[in-house]
Parts: structure tokens; C-alpha cells; sequence
């Protein structure tokens, strides 16, 4: 993967901790990011990435929601790499269109996938994954696995406990802005 400088790339999900260290390292090799967002009214998210070198110059945000997933071809256009980085932790109970995240993220990352290759300016589509779908979990859900492999994913009948739905936002920020510089 050649990320070149002034390369323009979209980052969705930019809020979260994965996401906002990519937004940092592509505008130190100064890239052009388009970096999605739920709400652009977060000050706290959006203060973040704002606050990143590089980003006056360089970073444009755009309000895509996976529950909407139209709403990311504008944050697309124009770019050669694409991150898919997005996922909502906690199923949107609003939705009449998705039964659960699964059906939600699946669908988004179809359409998501075909407004790239309607682009024709996309090269490289990079899309990531939580260890929670690959987990070391035993079958029973008691206890783990020795080793965590290629063949280890979270049995489907154990539910996801949502271990960072509590976690401290401003800690995971207070992080990212102390290792910036």
C-alpha cells in the first residue's frame, strides 16, 4: 500500500481510538483525509481530530452514520484509499430497517464498497475488524483458548458484553493528544 503525500483518503469512524491514530499518521505524511463522523455537533470528537497537525490544512469532516450509508459517498469522492473503520457498538433500537449491528454493518459495508467502485477514483479499499470477532472465548463461553488463531471466532450464541461501552472517552483522548508531537 503506496500512501503518497497529498494522497486523499477517507477515514470513516474517525472518532474512534483506531480511527484517530490513522487520521494523526496520515496527516503527518501529509495526506488529504476525509474523516467521517455520526455527528460533526460532538465538539469533544470533532475538537480532537481539529486539534491534530495537519488538520487546518488538511482534514475535512463529513456526518456519515452506518445506519445511513448513503450518507458516505460524499466523505468518498475523490479518494484513492478508503479505511472502513466504522462500526456502532450498540445497535440503534430506532432502526426499523436492521434487526441487529450485524445486519446494519453488513449492508453499510456493501453499499459502502459500491459507492467506491462507483468513484473511479478509489485504488485501495482497507477494512478492519474488532478482535471480539475473532475471540479466544472456549465454546462455552467459559474461560479461553490456549492460543488465538485464524480459526478462533465468537461462538454466535454468546452475547457481546460491550466492554467499552463504559470506557472513558477523554482518557483514550487525553492519550491520543499526549503522544501527539
Amino acid at each position: 500500500l503506496v500512501v503518497r503525500k497529498m494522497s486523499r483518503v477517507c477515514v470513516t469512524g474517525a472518532a474512534g481510538y483506531i480511527a484517530a491514530w490513522l487520521v494523526r499518521k496520515l496527516l503527518q505524511r501529509g495526506c488529504v483525509v476525509h474523516a467521517t463522523l455520526r455527528s460533526l455537533r460532538d465538539e469533544k470528537k470533532t475538537g480532537l481530530l481539529k486539534s491534530l497537525p495537519g488538520a487546518a490544512e488538511r482534514l475535512v469532516l463529513f456526518e456519515a452514520d452506518i445506519y445511513d450509508a448513503a450518507t458516505f459517498e460524499p466523505a468518498i469522492q475523490g479518494c484513492e484509499f478508503v479505511f472502513l473503520v466504522a462500526t456502532p457498538l450498540l445497535h440503534d433500537t430506532s432502526s426499523t430497517k436492521y434487526k441487529n449491528i450485524t445486519e446494519a454493518v453488513v449492508d453499510a459495508t456493501r453499499i459502502i464498497l459500491q459507492q467506491c467502485e462507483r468513484s473511479k477514483t478509489v485504488r485501495r479499499v482497507i477494512h478492519t475488524a474488532s478482535v471480539t470477532a475473532a475471540s479466544p472465548l472456549k465454546e462455552d463461553g467459559d474461560g479461553y483458548k490456549d492460543a488465538m488463531n485464524e480459526s478462533c471466532w465468537s461462538p454466535l450464541h454468546l452475547s457481546y458484553g460491550y466492554s467499552n461501552v463504559h470506557l472513558d472517552v477523554s482518557h483514550i483522548y487525553t492519550y491520543i493528544f499526549a503522544t501527539v508531537g
